[in-house]
């Protein structure tokens, strides 16, 4: 499979990319279409290690590399990585800890260029504390700590972090409800997909 045929669910808590991951899932059970790639940075909460740290986002980006290879290494050849956050979601949680930017390029040993050049498209799936307010669950509703102010913060700065990816696409909340949401997220799914076939 080739390394470009990866696409990114980006954005802040509450957005909608686990939901969509499930439908798509819902949609293809026996994975024919798509291959979901985990979000790194739970697991590595699960073992232990310390967020606020900058090892942490190192590390994320290390496990978020290796969970795509190996899933891209097992795929067939029709077979797209669907990721539930990309190496550059990193970022955006580096620079909420107030971290130079510019250090995170060569923390993780690559330039932005080749974080972008990685997927073939990136889906932001905007936070519900922008524009839907009203529709935020945190804990113990969901299992997200964040305030409506840290989702919004966190989202925007994704947007930032991936803003200038050449196939980048905000979905936001203005006037959609989930339905509508989750069918533009996947028209451009699958708009990228044909372009590729022709």
């Amino acid at each position: 499979m080739a390394d470009n045929l990866r696409i990114v669910l980006t954005g802040g808590p509450c957005g909608g990319k686990t939901t969509l991951l499930r439908e798509l899932r819902a949609a293809d059970p026996r994975g024919e279409r798509w291959l979901l790639v985990p979000e790194a940075a739970p697991l590595l909460f699960q073992a232990g290690l310390d967020g606020r740290r900058k090892s942490f986002q190192q590390a994320v980006v290390k496990l978020q590399i290796a969970l795509e290879e190996s899933y891209a290494a097992a795929a067939h050849p029709h077979q797209v990585l669907l990721c539930h956050r990309g190496t550059l979601d990193a970022l955006a949680y580096w620079l909420r800890n107030g971290w130079n930017e510019d250090e995170f390029f060569p923390a993780t040993g690559m330039s932005r260029e080749k974080h972008y050049h990685r997927y073939l498209g990136v889906i932001h799936l905007q936070t519900v504390a922008i524009g839907a307010e009203g529709c935020y669950r945190r804990w113990p509703d969901a299992h997200r700590p964040e305030t409506i102010e840290q989702a919004a913060e966190i989202d925007r700065l994704c947007a930032r972090s991936w803003g200038d990816h050449p196939r980048y696409v905000l979905v936001d909340n203005f006037g959609k409800d989930w339905l509508t949401k989750s069918r533009v997220a996947c028209d451009w799914l699958t708009g990228w997909l044909e372009s590729m076939n022709r």
